[in-house]
């Protein structure tokens, strides 16, 4: 692993007795990550003392012994979690879903658009008539493509709603009509991490401003994607707002071509910048929430490095102030927001994701305006060409 001088006093591998899996340290806390599982775990000062010693052969009895001595008030749990981590098994560790590989058997749909989706050729098959327009909104964007398509996501009626189908296999059900277009720009996402080209895939929006690469991560109601779309307003270009698809050789971010998602709540806000938000289709996600779709007149036509991650949070009282997280914190606010390792992903790639990281600015950004934000942007040297 290539790293600085002075990275390297900070951050050091260590073999596991695991098969294929390494901690790494960084200063007193680490991180595990697993090449024959393709995962991996963040641990406190504490969980490194445990792991090491579950790696040695201690036993968990062993440990909660020594922390019953020493600490006879602590809350138990989290010893098991680290003695299964050592051990090659992580939390919530499930095999992954493969989709079918067969192309359907010819049918008639009553509408059909070929598209190119960062790579994958793509046929829509949607209902004609009114449901047209909230079934294509999703992928305006998008220019009509005359690659075969290799998949096909359908919008098809069954006998109280709706299903979602790629190829010949039904991905969900939906019960209302509004929910069409989600349903099919959720299957496309779908494909696009089971089968796009990239390295890392966030559950975040990436804006540029000039050479400069910009990404949102935040679970969802965070705001990140209403900040997205002023920033876009602001003068930035979109390069995805979800997922955002990280090249490591790179560290780049590539553009998809996804509109941007607004919620019923940021739609007043941000009016007078997408003042055709209130002339798109309405959609309604699975929990309710009503959505527009925000088509940015300028879209990335190429991948941006990138220079900052940020992790908004709207909060009406924040502090309105920007504060520099360190490399690990980092790493788990990205895993808390969701976070993707391609399949084909081996240690040396989950090392040059470490030093990039390491080497790149973060921070979490609580805004109570967008003006706010704007400016702890531009102070943090996110915003300048």
């Amino acid at each position: 692993m290539n790293i600085s001088p002075d990275t390297r006093r900070d951050l050091e591998c260590i073999a596991s007795s695991c098969p294929r899996q390494w901690l790494y340290q960084l200063g007193d806390e680490g991180v595990v990550y697993s090449e024959a599982r393709n995962r991996f775990a963040g641990l406190d000062a504490a969980g490194v003392s445990a792991y090491l010693a579950f790696d040695a052969g201690a036993q968990i009895e062993d440990l909660k012994r020594i922390r019953d001595a020493h600490e006879p008030d602590a809350a138990s749990g989290g010893l098991e979690t680290i003695h299964a981590l050592a051990h090659g098994i992580f939390p919530n560790d499930e095999p992954a879903d493969e989709f079918f590989e067969d192309w359907p058997a010819p049918s008639t749909y009553p509408g059909t658009a070929n598209i190119e989706v960062h790579g994958i050729p793509i046929s829509l098959a949607y209902p004609t008539g009114p449901l047209q327009e909230r079934c294509l909104d999703c992928f305006k964007n998008y220019a009509p493509s005359d690659k075969p398509a290799r998949w096909r996501l359908s919008a098809q009626p069954t006998g109280n709603g709706w299903a979602i189908y790629i190829n010949d296999r039904k991905f969900f059900s939906l019960q209302d009509e509004q929910q069409l277009g989600l349903g099919l720009m959720h299957a496309a996402r779908a494909l696009l991490y089971a089968k796009g080209k990239y390295d890392v895939a966030f559950h975040a929006a990436t804006v540029a401003f000039g050479n400069r690469g910009i990404m949102l991560c935040a679970p969802r109601e965070c705001g990140k994607s209403t900040l997205a779309a002023y920033l876009v307003a602001c003068g930035g270009d979109l390069l995805a707002d979800e997922p955002s698809l990280l090249h490591l050789e790179a560290w780049s971010v590539s553009p998809l071509h996804m509109p941007i998602s607004l919620k019923e709540g940021s739609w007043p806000i941000l009016q007078q910048h997408w003042p055709q938000l209130a002339c798109t289709p309405v959609h309604v996600r699975s929990d309710g929430v009503k959505i527009r779709m925000a088509h940015p007149s300028r879209c990335s036509p190429r991948s941006r490095r990138l220079t900052h991650i940020v992790f908004p949070r709207y909060a009406p009282s924040s502090s309105a102030e920007a504060e520099s997280l360190s490399p690990l914190h980092t790493l788990r606010l990205l895993s808390e927001g969701g976070m993707l390792l391609a399949k084909q992903f081996a240690r040396e790639n989950f090392e040059a994701l470490l030093r990039s990281i390491w080497q790149t600015p973060a921070y979490r950004l609580p805004y109570a305006t967008l003006e706010e934000a704007h400016r702890m942007l531009h102070e943090i040297g996110c915003l300048e060409k």
